[in-house]
C-alpha cells in the first residue's frame, strides 16, 4: 500500500473512534494511559485531545514529550498506534476551532476559558495492524 493510500486508511480508522488510549510518560518514567475523546483528525495527521490546563497529563507533557495513543477495533482486532511527541496548545484560534460545546460543562467560558487547554500529538510513526489479513503497514513522518 503506498504511504498515501495508507495515510487516508489511518484517517477513515480514526473516524469511528469516539474514545481513544493517550499515552504519556509520568514523573516515574513509566507509560501511563488513559482514555479520551477523540478531536476529528484531519489530513494534517495530528492529533488533538482536550484537557485541564492542571492536568497531570500537561506536567507529564511538559516533562517528557514523548507521546503515544492508540486506537483499537475490537470486532476484527485491529488497531492503530500513534508514537511521536505531544504539545501543549495555547493558541486561541486553535482551541477555539477544535472547541466542542458539549466541553461547556468542564469550562463554562468556552474556548477562551484559562482552565481549558489542547493537547496535540505531532506523529513520528504510525503503525496500522490490519489484524485478520496479519499485515502490519508503518508510515513514517
Amino acid at each position: 500500500m503506498s504511504q498515501e493510500e495508507l495515510k487516508k486508511k489511518i484517517i477513515e480508522f480514526t473516524k469511528t473512534y469516539e474514545y481513544s488510549n493517550l499515552i504519556t510518560i509520568d514523573d516515574s518514567g513509566f507509560p501511563k494511559g488513559r482514555m479520551m475523546e477523540n478531536i476529528p483528525v484531519e489530513d494534517d495527521l495530528l492529533f488533538y485531545y482536550a484537557t485541564g490546563v492542571q492536568s497531570n497529563k500537561v506536567r507529564e507533557i511538559k516533562n517528557n514529550p514523548a507521546a503515544s495513543t492508540f486506537y483499537y477495533r475490537p470486532s476484527d482486532h485491529s488497531s492503530i498506534s500513534v508514537m511521536g511527541n505531544a504539545e501543549i496548545i495555547t493558541d486561541e484560534a486553535v482551541k477555539k476551532e477544535k472547541w466542542k460545546e458539549k466541553w461547556s460543562k468542564f469550562w463554562q467560558q468556552g474556548p477562551s476559558d484559562p482552565a481549558y487547554t489542547l493537547i496535540r500529538i505531532v506523529p513520528k510513526k504510525i503503525i496500522y495492524l490490519d489484524f485478520p489479513s496479519h499485515s502490519q503497514e508503518i508510515l513514517e513522518l
